[in-house]
């Protein structure tokens, strides 16, 4: 599942935008999810990771990554103005498995194979 459209991060996001040519019929959109990291659903996340998986895996390698996996994404917690947080559902904001995770369900929901 190949995404030509990621970025990294800021940085290289600006870096790559300095190479474009832009014309006066041409406009730059970003777009942004609303809540993004705890509206991903783990349990699917897991299936769709599981699936991915098992076509270049064999059943025992597979389940095991998707067991830490799910250990992984229990460890919901994130920090903010030094309170720390655990959401009831999603992922956890600034772990960086939630961009991962977040890209892999967005991908296959845009992009069902």
């Amino acid at each position: 599942m190949d995404n030509n459209y990621t970025i990294d991060n800021s940085t290289k996001l600006a870096h790559e935008l300095t190479k474009i040519t832009i014309s006066n019929s041409h406009r730059l959109i970003t777009l942004d999810i609303k809540d993004l990291y705890v509206n991903i659903p783990t349990t699917e996340t897991i299936d769709i990771i599981r699936m991915q998986l098992l076509k270049h895996n064999n059943k025992n390698i597979t389940e095991q990554i998707c067991i830490l996996l799910e250990m992984i994404l229990q460890q919901n917690y994130f920090e903010l103005q030094e309170q720390i947080y655990r959401p009831t559902k999603g992922v956890a904001m600034g772990s960086l498995i939630s961009g991962i995770t977040a890209e892999i369900v967005y991908n296959t929901w845009n992009n069902p194979t």
